[in-house]
């Protein structure tokens, strides 16, 4: 079992919920500088960097976070004891994304510097789960870089994108009055209704042979103030996730065109994100990757903060485990991980031979 695994368990140990990393960092800190690796503290966020002995050439960034959800119901165990049993590390974090870091953090440390020219940088940050402080705030700061791998939970397949994120709200605006006299008002749950189904009937398009289709759901719906009391006025919320051919732009384009009640935009900031598979960095992972498959990645990611340069979506875990009760991670997946991204470093930053 490698060492990765140990240093897994050690910052599952660390509790560290979106907001609250700062133990988690500082220890990797430490046990970056106890192995020579030069790091440092951005807000929540910890970096490291190897400089190879070749230092002239390019860089590769190795990026994922140590911020977790909240434990939430359903546990039969202890969260953060990080327990291995039967081949799997428990424990809250273990799979999204502790695992990821571990195995990022155990290669930057023992990477064979005579093998790499340019540079490794390994941001592990905060704030994925909620948006905030994390890569958003310290990518700035990072040594320039030429291609990114995100460490989320694929089960090590390679994901070269992902799609984008659209939230809306949508207020159907009617006229309150006694329920016993409905002719004297008009229902906005009635109203809210036509334009859920308005909604549904809407005609997307958007299908990605890598990302798959466009979507654009009501998932949440609020109207109402009493049983004898007409509403006046039934607010939806509305999930989207465009692709590139029908993109954040698009979307709400539809969306407007398509109902009557009030548009206002949620949010709007996440646009989708797509590496050519021909990609170098993705050729590289996917010849690194044990399940060589490439597809999308299902949710979002900080890739999309890195799309300025070429890059994949490729960690160890399942998404099946992801803010689930007795989250685990499979300890082949963590050792294969190490594998995988050690050799994507050595690819892609491979030196040249005397």
């Amino acid at each position: 079992m490698s060492g990765a695994v140990d240093l897994l368990r050690e910052i599952v140990r660390i509790p560290s919920v979106s907001g609250a990393e700062e133990a988690c960092r500082d220890h990797l800190l430490a046990w970056w500088q106890a192995r020579g690796v030069e790091a440092w503290t951005s807000g929540r966020n910890v970096i490291g960097v190897v400089e190879g002995e070749q230092p002239e050439g390019r860089g590769l960034l190795l990026l994922t976070h140590i911020d977790v959800v909240p434990v939430g119901p359903g546990w039969t165990r202890e969260p953060w004891d990080g327990a291995l049993e039967e081949g799997k590390v428990f424990g809250r974090g273990s799979n999204d994304a502790k695992s990821s870091a571990a195995a990022m953090a155990w290669v930057l440390a023992h990477v064979d510097r005579s093998r790499i020219r340019g540079r490794l940088v390994v941001a592990l940050v905060c704030d994925e789960e909620t948006g905030g402080e994390g890569i958003e705030a310290c990518g700035d700061e990072l040594p320039p870089y030429d291609a990114a791998v995100v460490g989320e939970p694929t089960e090590l397949d390679v994901c070269p994108g992902q799609r984008g994120l659209f939230r809306a709200r949508v207020t159907a605006h009617g006229r309150q009055c006694h329920a016993s006299r409905p002719w004297e008002g008009v229902n906005a749950i009635e109203l809210a209704a036509h334009d859920i189904l308005a909604v549904q009937g809407l005609e997307l398009g958007g299908e990605d042979d890598l990302l798959g289709p466009a979507t654009l759901q009501a998932t949440v719906i609020q109207g109402g103030t009493r049983p004898n009391v007409l509403p006046g006025a039934c607010a939806l919320e509305l999930d989207g996730r465009p692709t590139p051919a029908c993109d954040n732009e698009r979307m709400l384009a539809m969306l407007k065109e398509a109902v009557n009640g009030e548009v206002e935009v949620l949010s709007n900031r996440f646009l989708p994100v797509r590496t050519d598979a021909a990609a170098e960095i993705a050729r590289i992972a996917t010849a690194a990757s044990p399940t060589g498959r490439v597809r999308g990645f299902g949710g979002l990611s900080d890739l999309f903060w890195v799309r300025h340069v070429p890059g994949v979506v490729m960690g160890p875990g399942t998404s099946a485990a992801s803010h689930a009760p007795d989250e685990w991670v499979a300890v082949e997946q963590v050792e294969a991980a190490v594998k995988a991204y050690d050799e994507i470093a050595r690819a892609y930053l491979g030196a040249e031979e005397d």
